[in-house]
């Protein structure tokens, strides 16, 4: 969850600066709208990959530990969604997920409402490497 929260700070100064550049107005506002966006699609994310998980896992079984009531997975990567070369690959998008598609959405929403501009995929990154230059442009000193 780390680095979900940076990415969340990234997209905010991003599109505070978009709002700033392009004098929308009210930039504080998109960028609160933008960060609520970002959580609630991540949420959604982390929900929709814990029910593919769920409704393909095959591992689990009806045996309970009689001492701690615990399942007793069978662990041993022979089933479910997530065994075997291609459950690697799952996992890895399953992962990514939660912080791919929220930064979609709110480049969509960006895009569109904010700037008011026809939807051009290479337009959703726009403003990304002056974002990024600026930030490294402010740990220099003048000297």
């Amino acid at each position: 969850m780390t680095i979900g929260g940076i990415i969340a700070i990234f997209i905010a100064i991003w599109v505070y600066r978009t709002a700033q550049e392009h004098k929308t107005g009210n930039g504080l506002y998109w960028v609160v709208g933008s960060f609520i966006v970002f959580l609630v699609v991540q949420f959604i994310m982390i929900k929709f990959n814990m029910v593919i998980i769920e409704t393909f896992d095959t591992d689990i079984s009806s045996d309970y530990d009689t001492a701690g009531g615990l399942n007793n997975r069978d662990n041993a990567d022979s089933a479910g969604l997530q065994s075997g070369a291609g459950g690697t690959a799952i996992g890895i998008v399953f992962e990514l997920l939660p912080w791919v598609v929220p930064f979609f959405v709110i480049a969509i929403i960006r895009q569109l409402f904010m700037l008011k501009q026809s939807f051009n995929f290479m337009g959703l990154f726009s403003g990304l490497k002056e974002m990024f230059s600026s930030i490294k442009n402010s740990f220099k000193t003048s000297a």
